[in-house]
């Protein structure tokens, strides 16, 4: 009988070991967990270098100017004026002398934000009398635009 109940316990165990094996070989692997999200990276902004202080902030900076223009594509850079607004009366620019394809390189000796430099200057010269002076490039010669006498009014 000692007999029988080890033969007994050995396929009772033979039978637990081996269903063990069925489950574990039949079982699905666990879903893996879901992936975590990674954050986008983000540019951060830079500090705007030479060229990007020379460009107007937008093309709205241009409208009470009376102009359409971007920043010029070679050297010297600068603003180039590609046209003007159809308007009844000229443009201040126009009136100091600024004509289509120039690029303005300096407003009163200054390079940066040229539209609102320009916008300023413009007002000062209207407003108090302060003289404008427009270095521009026009046909690959530099020239000198001044104008100290108040536009007039329209």
């Amino acid at each position: 009988m000692r007999k029988q109940t080890q033969y007994l316990i050995a396929a009772l165990l033979l039978v637990v070991v081996l269903s063990a094996a069925f489950v574990v070989s039949t079982r699905r692997p666990a879903a893996s967990p879901a992936p975590i999200p990674q954050a986008e990276a983000v540019p951060t902004p830079m500090p705007p270098g030479p060229r990007e202080q020379r460009q107007p902030s937008s093309p709205a900076d241009l409208v009470p100017l009376g102009v359409t223009g971007r920043p010029s594509a070679t050297e010297p850079q600068g603003l180039q004026i590609t046209g003007f607004v159809p308007a009844d009366k000229p443009w201040p620019l126009e009136v100091i002398g600024v004509e289509e394809g120039d690029v303005i390189i300096t407003c009163n000796g200054q390079r940066e934000q040229m539209a609102r430099r320009l916008q300023a200057a413009v007002e000062a010269l209207q407003e108090r009398g302060e003289p404008i002076v427009l270095e521009v490039l026009r046909g690959g010669e530099r020239i000198v635009l001044e104008r100290t006498e108040r536009l007039p009014d329209g």
